[in-house]
């Protein structure tokens, strides 16, 4: 029994775990912990204290455990916008990957090292003295990293300062295999949460309202679905462990789609990059950006119903208490009563007077022509609709309509005989 037959078994070993892994996922490396020396920041310096993950080769990554921590590198003043990676040579067919006697700094993939190992068995107690190999990782700038060398990104470096100091940048995102190692993705998780809950609520306020049936009320019902249905899975993908980054890159460009049919003019969902484990920063930031601009987007009602009050013998007044919508809405009277809806509708425009609340009387009396309104073929789209109501549109170019402009209170007179009369007024926001 040579050497040989143990490291070939072992390399028999390796491949196949491999390959099986690499078949359950096409992403299986990254870190799953990384903690980087900030002390050691101060000194122009790169560090790190800690780290668990698999190497792109498939390696497993335990620093201390199972590997020395990597000497630190110095970095240069002129350096700006630079990943720093792990490194660690590839096997390669026919090349020496170790040795007890070769000094640290030739790039071999293992180093030698003394390790005391207790027997398991307890008929058998006793220590051992065992050379093993442990994993000569090293820390590089991933522009230096040779085509023999793994590397996997762990900091992207801003600047070095004057005084020295490293500037690290905290958007950056390196390769991992659990969203909670990131604290960008763990924010991400945590901001989507909250704003779907938030818009949840702001909704299901408003379609609780009495008389919301117009079409935009539809559009609030179905947008409340869509974030009725990802909020509780927002909430479950914040507790999983681990949770794995495409994975979470695939319920987000879900999420985004669906959005995209209330937040795009297009009605059609943009167009997002490929999913890049290497570059997770630009991966996920065009996706939780547009979640996160549709998500937070003001949403105006399109119709709203301004309250007609009855203030007796005919009289009925109307507060407009945004300034915006006698500018830019139509404004729809509904009615209804007990008489044909064609008569209805040719005789209210005649009967009824509008104008501002302090000229309503000076009107009436006077005989002298208050805001027109023009009846419409049908019921606009955004206004709940109501069997047997006429609608009416009114023309904001009347010459009474000034006035109203100044005061925003719309007052109404109806004159004649319009039994079980019920009205209704609303803006519809152009």
């Amino acid at each position: 029994m040579r050497p040989q037959h143990f490291q070939q078994q072992e390399r028999y070993i390796e491949r196949l775990l491999d390959h099986r892994i690499q078949a359950l996922s096409p992403y299986g490396y990254g870190f799953a912990e990384m903690q980087v020396d900030l002390e050691m920041l101060k000194y122009g310096k790169l560090a790190v204290s800690s780290a668990s993950g698999v190497m792109p080769d498939g390696t497993p990554i335990y620093i201390p455990v199972d590997a020395n921590i990597p000497e630190p590198i110095e970095i240069p003043a002129d350096c700006k916008n630079a990943v720093v990676g792990l490194t660690l040579p590839f096997r390669r067919a026919g090349m020496p990957e170790m040795s007890y006697n070769t000094p640290k700094e030739l790039p071999l993939r293992y180093h030698g090292a003394d390790c005391k190992a207790r027997n398991a068995l307890v008929e058998h107690e006793g220590v051992a003295e065992l050379k093993v190999g442990r994993p000569c990782f090293r820390i590089q700038l991933l522009s230096d990293v040779t085509p023999a060398h793994g590397a996997i990104g762990f900091a992207k470096i801003v600047e070095r300062r004057s005084d020295g100091q490293i500037t690290l940048d905290s958007e950056y995102i390196p390769p991992c295999m659990d969203c909670r190692s990131s604290l960008v993705l763990s924010k991400y998780l945590k901001e989507i949460g909250g704003l779907l809950k938030h818009r949840a609520q702001v909704l299901a306020s408003r379609v609780s309202q009495p008389g919301s049936k117009g079409v935009s009320d539809v559009s609030d019902f179905m947008l409340l679905q869509v974030c009725n249905r990802f909020d509780p899975l927002i909430s479950h993908l914040s507790n999983v462990a681990p949770l794995h980054p495409e994975l979470l890159y695939r319920y987000l460009l879900e999420l985004a789609g669906e959005l995209a049919t209330f937040g795009r003019k297009e009605r059609s969902s943009m167009e997002f990059k490929t999913y890049q484990h290497d570059d997770l920063d630009s991966t996920f930031k065009p996706v939780v950006a547009e979640i996160r601009r549709t998500l937070t987007a003001v949403m105006e009602q399109t119709a709203l119903p301004l309250p007609l009050v009855d203030r007796g013998r005919g009289v009925y007044v109307g507060e407009i208490r945004d300034a915006g919508l006698i500018q830019d809405a139509t404004f729809v009277l509904a009615a209804f009563a007990d008489m044909p809806a064609e008569q209805l509708r040719n005789s209210l425009p005649l009967q009824i007077k509008i104008g501002s609340v302090e000229k309503i009387r000076d009107l009436v009396m006077s005989h002298l022509p208050g805001v027109e309104i023009q009846p419409l073929p049908v019921a606009p789209r955004q206004i709940p609709y109501h069997a047997g109501f006429t609608y009416f549109v009114l023309d904001r170019n009347s010459e009474q309509w000034k006035d109203i402009k100044i005061s925003r209170v719309l007052a109404m007179h109806l004159a004649g005989e319009f039994p079980g009369i019920t009205m209704e007024m609303w803006a519809i926001r152009e």
